[in-house]
């Protein structure tokens, strides 16, 4: 099986097959009509042949039976017969048959006896008659006159027999002419059908003695004639030296006359039409060719454009467009192609602002399924960070100076909570909301937020050594941390929503965070005991003792985070 990797080439390869499969078809019907024609046409030939050949043979006895009648009743002829002269008789057989055209004539006695015979010059006595001669004779006997095709030593001749009558039958005369090449050439031309002339045996083989057949065919005939000649009635398809000629065997006497004609010669007149036909086929599939490789250019082209414009949209290209003016339907699907690519645009660049109002994980949960409004229940890690005293000196500063302080403070944070698996909620005034576990969780939100506060520190640190190079005040911050079983999901209306969580943990952590602010608080992460208990890492904490948060009727256990568990000292967090 054929296996194309590229669609042209199947295309082609499918289009040319089926003109090649329709010329081939349309070759053979006109082919396989012309042979049955032919072969209609010479059953018609053959059928006329046969008649025609009957009628000749006919014809040539009943001048024969005629010329016969006369010498029969030639009185000179009865004469010499009466006399019993033999060398007259047989004088006046072999003029009167050279007179009629008969190539034998024989003077037979009516016990039998050969008396004269023209072929063997004047005998002087009576000779044994020959036994075809002899059962012809028995039948004139009984019909008055008997007519058929006998050898006479090896030769055939058709022959007649007629009595000589003085008034009553005193002897017979047989006459008759010989079946030889002669009579074939004869018979061709009058029945346009090749001749031949077989001695027939009881055991189905047979010998040609007489053709109008070439000598090569004649020879080729003679071979087959020697394996049996066919016996059925009706037409025969015969091989004769590799050619095949269709056949009529018509039996007469004790010989098969063959008429046959060349099936190759008969269709020479269709050969013109056949390398006609052979010749528009060639051309039609030459065309066909051109044409199928055009119309699969044309396909493949537009769809090679395409596919190069998908192979670079895939690589983030969607400003490269598929430039095809067809109207037909590939024009209307690079249509469709380049709105797809004007939407795949869009949407990345909402993504990218989308990732910039929102944390990238956020991000792609709103854009990765259907929005709606509504939410689930789910443990999460709620993170609250807030500047100390920053509003305040805020004010003696320049706006845009401030701006750009907060900007770059935001940006250190924001990437240490994503370090950390951490998605940035919101950004309230100066402080941060940070969630862990929604909306995808990790394992230990617990303690990626705890270490996602202590990063946050150490990343406030080197800001500040930056901000003193250039002269700007220290920043100083506190962290709040709790972990509870919050609802998480899009709030907001059907027009403008915000993933966000809410609940009573959430407003704990915010709570904590305010507990670093508390006079006499050296705390700058504040956790509470729910966070300290879902942690699967250890940390060094101070616990706080109970601590009353507004909001609360019952104090909370409280612990402010001093570093990892079993770290060096010298990498504690430095404490406000």
């Amino acid at each position: 099986m054929f296996r194309f990797r590229s669609f042209q080439g199947r295309l082609v390869f499918f289009f040319l097959g089926l003109v090649s499969l329709v010329q081939i078809a349309v070759f053979l019907t006109v082919d396989i009509t012309n042979t049955r024609h032919a072969r209609n046409q010479i059953g018609i030939a053959l059928d006329d042949g046969v008649r025609g050949f009957r009628r000749l043979i006919e014809a040539r006895t009943e001048q024969l039976t005629e010329s016969v009648r006369i010498l029969a009743g030639d009185f000179a002829f009865k004469t010499a017969i009466a006399t019993g002269d033999v060398p007259t008789i047989g004088s006046v057989l072999e003029n009167h048959g050279s007179r009629v055209g008969a190539d034998v004539m024989l003077l037979v006695s009516l016990d039998h006896a050969l008396i004269a015979d023209s072929r063997g010059g004047r005998q002087s006595a009576a000779k044994p008659l020959p036994r075809p001669v002899l059962d012809l004779v028995r039948i004139a006997e009984e019909k008055e006159q008997a007519a058929a095709a006998v050898a006479l030593d090896g030769a055939p001749y058709q022959l007649l027999v007629l009595p000589v009558l003085a008034p009553n039958p005193v002897a017979w005369i047989a006459a008759g002419f010989d079946v030889d090449d002669r009579l074939a050439r004869d018979l061709r031309q009058f029945t346009q059908l090749e001749t031949s002339f077989a001695s027939r045996r009881s055991d189905g083989q047979a010998r040609i003695f007489a053709s109008s057949l070439p000598a090569a065919e004649r020879g080729a005939l003679a071979e087959a004639a020697a394996r049996g000649m066919p016996q059925q009635e009706g037409m025969v398809s015969m091989s004769v030296a590799g050619e095949e000629y269709l056949s009529r065997v018509v039996p007469l006497g004790g010989v098969d006359v063959v008429l046959q004609r060349s099936l190759a010669k008969e269709l020479k007149p269709f050969q013109e039409l056949r390398v006609a036909v052979l010749l528009l086929s060639c051309g039609g599939l030459l065309l066909s060719a051109f044409g199928a490789f055009f119309i699969a250019r044309s396909v493949t082209r537009p769809v090679l454009e395409l596919a190069a414009v998908a192979r670079g949209a895939e690589k983030g290209d969607y400003a490269t467009m598929v430039q095809l003016k067809q109207q037909d339907e590939l024009g209307v699907l690079a249509g469709a192609f380049n709105r797809m690519l004007r939407g795949l645009a869009e949407r990345d660049r909402v993504r990218s602002l989308l990732g910039k109002v929102v944390s990238p994980a956020i991000a792609e949960k709103l854009l990765s399924r259907e929005v709606e409004l509504g939410g689930e229940e789910r443990e999460v890690t709620v993170l609250f960070s807030d500047l100390r005293n920053f509003t305040a000196s805020s004010e003696k500063r320049p706006a845009q100076e401030t701006v750009s302080l907060l900007n770059a403070y935001f940006t250190r944070m924001g990437a240490v909570i994503e370090d950390h698996h951490g998605v940035v909620d919101k950004y309230i005034g100066d402080g941060i909301m940070a969630l862990f576990g929604a909306p995808v969780s990790y394992g230990d939100d617990a303690g990626n937020a705890v270490c996602a506060a202590l990063a946050m520190v150490q990343a406030l640190e080197a800001l500040n050594v930056e901000l003193a190079s250039r002269g700007m005040p220290r920043l100083d911050m506190g962290i709040g941390v709790n972990t509870a079983v919050v609802v998480a999901g899009n709030l907001g209306s059907p027009n403008r929503l915000n993933y966000t969580v809410i609940g009573d943990g959430v407003n704990l952590a915010s709570r904590l965070e305010g507990l670093t602010k508390r006079p006499g608080s050296d705390a700058r992460i504040i956790i509470s005991e729910f966070t300290l208990q879902r942690a699967q890492r250890r940390f060094r904490v101070r616990a706080l003792g109970p601590s009353s948060v507004r909001g609360k009727a019952e104090p909370i256990d409280a612990y402010a985070v001093l570093g990892f568990e079993e770290e060096d000292p010298s990498k504690r967090i430095p404490q406000s």
